[in-house]
C-alpha cells in the first residue's frame, strides 16, 4: 500500500536562506538546486550525497 504526501509539506520559504525562494522543508536546498541535479542526470538516491545532508 503506497502513502500519499502532499507536496506542499515538503517545500517552504524562509526569508534568511537563499532570498525567500523555495527550499526543501528543514534544509537549506533550493528547489531550483534539485531541478539543476535532476537535469544533470543524478538520482534522488544521490542528491542527498550531492547537498551533504
Amino acid at each position: 500500500m503506497s502513502t500519499i504526501t502532499d507536496i506542499g509539506t515538503l517545500i517552504s520559504h524562509h526569508p534568511d536562506i537563499h532570498g525567500s525562494g523555495a527550499i526543501i522543508a528543514g534544509t537549506s536546498v533550493t528547489v531550483r538546486r534539485i531541478a539543476i541535479w535532476y537535469k544533470q542526470g543524478l538520482t534522488a538516491e544521490e542528491m542527498p550525497l550531492a547537498s551533504g545532508i
